[in-house]
């Protein structure tokens, strides 16, 4: 997965547009990255049931406005 200044951006826009779910960068967004890379590795089996627990931080990411083309607000 590419990422960018550190941040792996792709999971990141994928949660965000098919599930409506904010990542910051730092935590969650790493954490959905590795479990989106071990879902494609075929690591959990079909019918198996996985959670991932988002516990917040979403405000993190006006802190990378060049990653994500947010605006800046000075």
């Amino acid at each position: 997965m590419k990422s960018h200044a550190g941040v792996v951006v792709e999971p990141m826009k994928m949660m965000a547009q098919y599930e409506g779910i904010l990542l910051e960068p730092v935590y969650s967004g790493k954490g959905i990255s590795g479990l989106i890379d071990l879902i494609r590795k075929g690591y959990f089996k079909q019918d198996e049931n996985v959670v991932f627990l988002h516990t917040g931080g979403s405000i993190s990411l006006f802190g990378y406005p060049n990653v994500f083309n947010l605006p800046v607000y000075i």
